[in-house]
């Protein structure tokens, strides 16, 4: 029987090239795109999984508020991690570290080794390190040594053992290796290229005791069984009965240190100052529910031109009704059919996604492999694809063809489906409402982004070089930032703690009284002379700092939301008490600046003047060369600063990098959308011409009566283009409550246009009219006497 069905299908199939060709290669694009996101969805969902002590890690965050100013950070008070350990029984082990780098020379060269961690013994119990040579745990606990992992030690040392050699830093020290051990997966939120003791971090010891502190990242496992919320709560009223000063109880002011499961870290909340970035909760989802859209898209397809050719099919069912064929048997072959279209096009679908698959790696920064397929989750995943997607292409097709009557059929030698129209007619009207969204989204997404782009941030971010660890220069940092300021291509050099862009710290200020606060935390940064001339920063009032003023060294500027919320008309004059030491005079207030990307509203922020070594230099370029210009500066670098290579940025494009989760999030809808409209279109398009083929004889009538091709045109196409529309009325109040939403993490965002909706439509209408016009054009050019004679 199964090898009847077989037999029939295949002919069919060979019978009918045009729409074979259509069902195949719609079902294996829309499978690929499937395919492809959830192996992206199954790599988002597995990080950090690897470790034996996943299901029971967790990262204690800091959160608190205080005045106005609230945060939630990675980064936690040293003394967290011991009190973990030495009070609550259930906390089976702790590791505390932090991420930094060292500059080391390899050759005779010297490179900034960037992706190191700065680590206690505990973190060998908490993560699974897997060791390849030496004793690195014990090995870290003796003085001037490091852990490589296996490929910093093949770029080091190349197929040496490098156990017990040494690598030296541009200050002269050795440290000797103790250990390999292998790179964490790429499924992980923490990456490391080095591991060091923290013991050689001073500034760890001399915080040790403070509670004060964003120091370093705490994590711990439990024992099994244990329950973390009961421990948080816990730590809670320890922390409010132990730690807590009265500053920090009273009002609204609060202080705690939540927990964060080891396995929610990469789509958890995005948090500032983490060790990477995180990915999104939503983009899975939303990433998930088009791969879903996709494939429904492709099922339709199928379903609606096979319905359709169903009046050429039901004299066949009829005849297989009269010789004794059950609906039983009837629903089998169509269902073999459907499988068949499915095997072909799952199988060209594995092919074309092993095609594709290393630029889809590069677009969405990935490390995806084809093995991906094999692992029995993710062939079970396959079968159960395979069987939805035969089911949903296949139930429809089947019900409907078997359920003709056999003495209508070859009576009228016809199969009217009026009364299942509005099926067909739906499931064309889907489609385009898919397709529509993604458009609007699309569209919405990519005016947001350009919006950002174009806002004006309050400081100039072109033409900025920004020059990273600049303490590197050591005694030469004023003569080197001298020579900068002579430079024919240089216009301005400052130097800052932090640039916009950057990660600002926020501590306690006293304002001189009368204010709005007794006491509050405000963004701070340290800065230059420089500084506001160099971001071409607009002064509100007062003046800027100046070098030539010794006073100015105790001096500060606020922004103007700073003023506005200490409640100071006229703030000129005024003081603010640094970390309750520093009494600052206010001498200018400047115009409000983005400091941080446009997810938030700008805040207050207190620059502080200063003539120590900050981290940053920012040197604003003349229009020119600029590939000279960076070579001209980094010959000045080497002459002062010759064990260091010369790290550096554009500001402009820093800056960019705020949003590229966003920009990432605009190319995929785009890419999709037009997956999304292709597949849409191929459909209609096989659907067009079909149904123009079925009024063949009309159209010969017509035009022998007079028609032109242009009222034939509008004739075979008004009822479809009928239909597109409807779907743009269904799509488009579903797109901007979705889309309404997204912009909603942003602090500044565009309002949705009504010419959006309005693009959307122009540009569904045309696809659809240039879609079906092709067959409509096609069949209005024909002549008549042929048209006539077709049956």
């Amino acid at each position: 029987m199964w090898k009847n069905h077989l037999k029939v299908t295949l002919r069919h199939m060979a019978r009918n090239k045009g729409y074979t060709f259509i069902n195949v290669f719609g079902l294996t694009v829309g499978i690929a795109v499937c395919l492809l996101i959830f192996m992206w969805v199954n790599d988002e969902l597995s990080y950090d999984r690897f470790h034996a002590k996943a299901d029971r890690t967790y990262r204690a965050l800091w959160e608190a508020r205080f005045g106005e100013n609230e945060w939630k950070i990675p980064n936690v008070p040293m003394p967290l991690g011991p009190t973990l350990e030495r009070e609550f029984p259930e906390v089976e082990s702790v590791t505390r570290f932090i991420s930094g780098g060292y500059t080391m020379k390899q050759g005779e060269a010297f490179v900034r080794e960037q992706n190191g961690v700065f680590v206690d013994p505990g973190f060998f119990d908490v993560f699974t390190v897997e060791t390849i040579a030496g004793e690195p745990q014990a090995g870290l606990q003796q003085p001037n040594t490091i852990v490589l992992t296996e490929e910093m030690a093949q770029r080091y040392f190349g197929t040496e053992n490098p156990v017990g050699k040494s690598i030296e830093r541009n200050d002269g020290q050795l440290l000797q290796v103790v250990g390999i051990v292998r790179e964490f997966p790429a499924q992980s939120h923490l990456q490391f290229d080095f591991m060091v003791s923290s013991d050689v971090l001073e500034y760890l010891k001399q915080r040790r005791d403070q509670w004060g502190s964003a120091t370093v990242l705490t994590y711990f496992t439990l024992l099994p069984d244990s329950d973390p919320d009961l421990l948080q709560q816990k730590l809670l009223t320890y922390v409010e009965e132990n730690v807590v000063d009265e500053d920090y109880a009273e009002g609204n002011n609060y202080t705690k240190f939540p927990f964060q499961a080891l396995t929610d870290i990469h789509l958890g909340e995005r948090l500032d100052g983490d060790v990477s970035q995180s990915g999104s909760m939503t983009s899975v989802w939303l990433f998930g529910i088009i791969a879903v859209f996709i494939l429904l898209l492709a099922c339709i397809n199928f379903t609606n031109l096979t319905t359709a050719r169903s009046v050429i099919r039901a004299q066949e069912v009829a005849v297989r009704k009269v010789l004794g064929s059950q609906r039983r048997q009837l629903i089998a072959q169509f269902f073999t059919e459907a499988v068949l279209y499915i095997g072909f096009g799952l199988v060209l679908a594995i092919l074309l996604t092993g095609l594709v698959l290393p630029a889809f790696n590069a677009f969405s920064d990935k490390q995806l492999a084809m093995e991906t397929l094999l692992t029995p989750r993710f062939l079970l995943t396959i079968v159960g694809f395979g069987a939805l997607t035969t089911f949903l292409t296949g139930i429809i097709p089947a019900t409907i063809l078997s359920s003709f009557t056999p003495a209508r059929i070859l009576k009228d030698k016809v199969a009217t489906l009026k009364g299942r129209n509005w099926l067909r007619e739906g499931m064309v009207v889907m489609q385009f409402a898919i397709s529509a969204g993604l458009i609007i989204g699309t569209l919405i997404v990519k005016d947001q982004l350009n919006f950002l782009q174009e806002k004006q941030l309050g400081f100039d971010q072109e033409h900025v070089l920004v020059i990273n660890r600049a303490t590197a220069l050591r005694n030469n940092y004023a003569a080197f930032k001298e020579q900068l300021q002579t430079l024919p291509a240089v216009e301005e050099v400052t130097t800052a703690q932090g640039v916009p862009g950057d990660e600002f710290d926020s501590t306690v200020f006293v304002p001189e009284k009368p204010s709005n606060y007794e006491a509050t935390s405000l963004t701070y940064s340290f800065v230059d002379a420089d500084f506001v001339e160099t971001m071409k920063i607009d002064m509100v009032e007062g003046r800027d700092f100046s070098v030539d003023m010794l006073t100015d060294s105790s001096a500060c500027l606020i922004n103007r939301s700073a003023a506005a919320k200490l409640g100071w008309e006229d703030p000129i004059g005024k003081s603010l008490n640094y970390g309750g030491y520093d009494e600052r005079r206010i001498i200018g207030v400047t115009e409000d600046f983005s400091f941080r990307s446009l997810h938030h509203e700008v805040e207050p922020i207190v620059l502080l003047m200063t003539k120590w070594r900050l981290s940053k230099m920012a040197v604003r370029l003349r229009p020119g060369n600029v590939e000279e210009q960076i070579a001209t500066i980094q010959a000045a670098w080497k002459t002062f600063a010759p064990q260091a290579p010369m790290e550096y940025s554009f500001l402009d494009q820093d800056f960019q990098q705020l949003y590229e989760g966003e920009t990432r999030m605009a190319q995929v809808f785009g890419i999709f959308s037009l997956l999304a409209v292709f597949i849409a279109c191929l459909g209609l398009f096989g659907l067009a011409a079909f149904l123009t083929q079925q009024r063949t004889k009309e159209i010969g009538v017509r035009k022998i009566l007079g028609a032109s091709t242009a009222s034939l045109v509008g004739l075979l196409s008004k009822d479809f283009l009928k239909l597109v529309v409807i779907a743009l009325v269904i799509a488009s109040p579903l797109a901007w409550y979705l889309m309404n939403a997204w912009l909603e993490d942003f602090a500044y965002r565009i309002e949705i246009q009504w010419w959006v909706f309005v693009l959307a439509g122009i540009l569904a209408v045309g696809i659809a009219f240039l879609t079906v016009s092709f067959q409509s054009i096609k069949a209005a050019l024909t002549d008549p006497v042929e048209s006539l004679r077709s049956e």
